[in-house]
């Protein structure tokens, strides 16, 4: 998925890459190990509590190393929400041509709320970081239009999605929504009925949805 530049170089990678196979298999494993390291720390301490030096002692590398890779730790969080695009896009591909039938959508919110828990630690991250970060918190909504214009291709009802501002601004509430609500469910781990939040967050997604379809044929 396309996302906006945000302004967040990860890595002093433009220049032309001249190292053999080997330098390139050491180059990824020491930014595996810094986003690693990243994510321990943070979820330890916080993003606003984490320094860079935080980062290199967790993950063992020297600061050289690091600004080779990241210009920034809010560049780090960066690349975790490039990582985590490929776990949450499928569900999204699945919902933008999904029928707009309750059951099915009480399904989705469900498996929706146990990928964003078992992706805890990231998902609080994100949070944390996009908070206080202005690019951070415009690469991840940068995604919303991309959803919604994946919305718009994937059901013809819908297609008026892809050019109608009010329904796009609907769309970024509704998407905005869904996301408020896995995270308070997952994250939070609401322990009183938790399924009634389930059917909560699939009542509105639904409410979205047909209307919005309905809108659609109408116009």
């Amino acid at each position: 998925m396309s996302t906006t530049n945000t302004g967040l170089p990860t890595a002093s990678m433009d220049r032309p890459n001249r190292a053999n196979p080997r330098q390139r298999a050491q180059r990824a494993e020491t930014r595996e190990r810094l986003i690693e390291g990243a994510i321990r720390v943070f979820s330890a301490k916080g993003y606003v509590n984490t320094t860079v030096e935080d980062i290199l002692s967790e993950a063992g590398v020297s600061r050289a190393s690091f600004y080779a890779h990241f210009a920034s730790k809010a560049a780090v969080v960066a690349e975790m929400i490039e990582n985590f695009a490929p776990i949450w896009q499928p569900m999204y591909d699945e919902l933008s041509t999904m029928p707009h039938d309750i059951e099915r959508l009480t399904a989705w919110c469900r498996r929706n709320v146990a990928m964003y828990r078992s992706n805890q630690p990231l998902c609080i991250i994100m949070t944390q970081a996009g908070s206080i970060e202005p690019d951070l918190y415009w690469k991840m909504s940068s995604y919303q239009d991309a959803l919604t214009d994946q919305l718009a291709a994937g059901n013809p009802a819908l297609a008026h999605l892809a050019h109608d501002k009010a329904g796009r601004l609907r769309a970024a509430l509704a998407l905005s929504q869904i996301d408020q609500a896995c995270y308070f469910l997952a994250v939070r781990r609401w322990q009183e009925e938790p399924e009634a939040g389930v059917e909560a967050m699939a009542a509105q997604l639904c409410h979205f949805l047909t209307t919005e379809a309905e809108r659609g044929s109408g116009q």
